[in-house]
């Protein structure tokens, strides 16, 4: 009988993470965990270091010190591993506007490495998860609202059926008194 892989304690890890540029400390000695399953809302006022923080977990940017991991892997000692159990969705997250919703999705499908032959079922999965199957299908992603653009970032980001999702999302006027927020999620598999 096969029995599935043992899920790690904590989805997210980060260890006394600290980023410094110069004299200006972004980041200072930060630890917390997030567990397999766990949605998280990662808060504060413009400054306060959640890109930064953000960009460090998901392997685009390296912390002056400190400790970060993956659904158990090493941002720091295996950034590949890392990646493979994560989405990192960026605050800008450009689309190229003259292409439709189904063929960005598929190209990103095959730049991520899926399985060609799960392709088309992986773009069919993540339309209906994200409502765009009916309100978007055959679109041009130019002619989509802002809301739905961002609904194909999470398409693209879900593609790969990662274990945990990092999303930016940034506050607005007039929502001023939410600050902007980074959510993470790590979902048992």
């Amino acid at each position: 009988m096969n029995e599935a892989a043992p899920l790690p304690e904590a989805a997210v890890v980060a260890e006394k993470l600290t980023k410094r540029y110069g004299s200006l400390t972004a980041v200072e000695d930060l630890s917390f965990s997030v567990a397999p399953g766990e949605i998280v809302g990662f808060l504060g006022p413009n400054g306060a270091g959640k890109s930064t923080t953000m960009r460090i977990l998901s392997g685009t940017m390296s912390g002056t010190s400190g400790r970060a991991s993956i659904w158990g892997v090493s941002v720091a000692l295996d950034p590949a591993g890392a990646k493979r159990h994560l989405a990192y969705m960026p605050e800008n997250n450009p689309l190229p506007e003259d292409l439709r919703v189904e063929e960005y999705l598929t190209l990103r499908a095959r730049l991520k490495d899926i399985d060609p032959s799960r392709v088309g079922e992986r773009v069919r999965k993540v339309m209906d998860d994200c409502d765009l199957t009916r309100r978007a299908s055959g679109r041009l992603i130019g002619q989509l609202s802002k809301g739905f653009r961002q609904r194909v970032g999470i398409a693209d980001a879900l593609l790969a059926d990662p274990k945990v999702v990092i999303r930016f999302v940034p506050s607005q006027p007039p929502h001023r008194r939410v600050p902007g927020g980074i959510f993470i999620s790590g979902e048992p598999k």
